[in-house]
C-alpha cells in the first residue's frame, strides 16, 4: 500500500499525517470501587500516552494503543499580562494516533502574575481553541501553581469546564504532592487528574515509597491516571512497572510518559 505524506498547518504549527493513498483525512487501594467514573471521551482514549513537549517530534509508527498529548499552546502569565504562543515545532504523527492538545501555562516567578480575569480568559480561550486540534474530544491543562495561586487554577478549571462542550473531556496535570495528603483538588471539576510522579521536590522519597507500596495515589480523583518520566525510575522500578502494567489492564488507569529528550522507537516500545 502506498503511503502519502500530507502536511497540514494546524494552530500555527506543522502536523504531518501519513495516510494511505486515496484515503481521506478526516491503586490498588481498598476503595478501588469508588474510583471516579470516566468521561465518555476518556473511556476511548488509549491507556498509554506520550507527552510531546515544545520540540520537534517524529512519532510516526506509534502503535494504535499509544496516544500523544502534545503542547499545542504555551501561555506565560506575569504582572497583568498573558502572552500566548502557538506550538513552534513540527509534530509528526500517523492519522490513527489519538491526539490530546495540551495548554501549558507558566506563571513568572520574577514578576508574579496578578491573576486577573484577562489572564484567566487567555487560559480558557486556549483550551476552547485546542478542541479543534484534538481527534479525541479531550484537552489537557498543564499549570503548576504555588499555594497562593491555587484558587486561580481552580477558578480557571471551573470556567473552562463551563465553557467547553459536555462532550469534551478536560484533563489536567497535578503536582504529586497535590495527590499525596493534600486534597485541595477534590472540588476541582476536571474530568481527569494526572499526578506527575517525577521532578518531585518536597516529599520526594515519601511519595516514591507510597507509590512503590500501593501503585496509585489515594484520593479518588487521582486514581485514574499517573505521569512518569523516562529518566526517573522509582525506587523499585521492576515492582513499579509491574503495577503500572496491572493497573493499565484495569481499563481505567492511564499512564502518561514524559521524556526530557525527543522520543525514539526504543522508548515507546518498552
Amino acid at each position: 500500500m502506498n503511503l502519502l505524506p500530507k502536511l497540514i498547518l494546524i494552530g500555527g504549527f506543522s502536523l504531518l499525517l501519513i495516510v494511505p493513498e486515496g484515503a481521506r483525512i478526516s491503586g490498588i487501594f481498598k476503595h478501588q470501587l469508588s474510583r471516579k467514573i470516566e468521561h465518555p471521551a476518556l473511556e476511548k482514549l488509549p491507556l498509554e500516552m506520550l507527552w510531546a513537549w515544545q520540540r520537534p517530534e517524529d512519532l510516526r509508527g506509534l502503535p494504535a494503543n499509544i496516544g500523544v498529548a502534545f503542547v499545542a499552546t504555551s501561555i506565560n502569565i506575569e504582572g497583568e499580562v498573558a502572552t500566548v504562543l502557538a506550538r513552534q515545532h513540527p509534530l509528526l504523527v500517523s492519522p490513527h494516533t489519538a491526539r490530546v492538545p495540551v495548554v501549558h501555562v507558566d506563571a513568572s516567578w520574577r514578576n508574579p502574575p496578578v491573576l486577573n480575569s484577562k489572564q484567566q480568559e487567555a487560559i480558557v480561550t486556549a483550551l476552547r481553541n485546542a478542541v479543534a486540534l484534538s481527534n479525541t474530544q479531550v484537552v489537557q491543562l498543564d499549570f503548576e501553581v504555588r499555594r497562593s495561586q491555587r484558587r486561580f487554577l481552580a477558578d480557571s478549571v471551573i470556567a473552562a469546564r463551563q465553557q467547553l462542550s459536555p462532550e469534551v473531556a478536560l484533563s489536567m496535570t497535578a503536582l504529586a504532592s497535590w495527590c499525596a495528603g493534600d486534597n485541595w483538588l477534590a472540588s476541582v471539576p476536571a474530568d481527569e487528574v494526572v499526578p506527575m510522579a517525577f521532578r518531585m521536590a518536597a516529599g520526594d522519597q515519601e511519595i516514591r515509597a507510597l507509590l512503590a507500596k500501593y501503585g496509585r495515589f489515594q484520593p479518588v480523583h487521582c486514581q485514574n491516571a499517573i505521569g512518569t518520566a523516562t529518566d526517573e525510575p522509582l525506587q523499585d522500578q521492576s515492582y513499579w512497572l509491574s503495577l503500572v502494567e496491572k493497573n493499565t489492564q484495569s481499563k481505567n488507569f492511564r499512564h502518561y510518559r514524559f521524556s526530557p529528550k525527543p522520543w525514539t522507537k526504543s522508548q515507546w516500545h518498552r
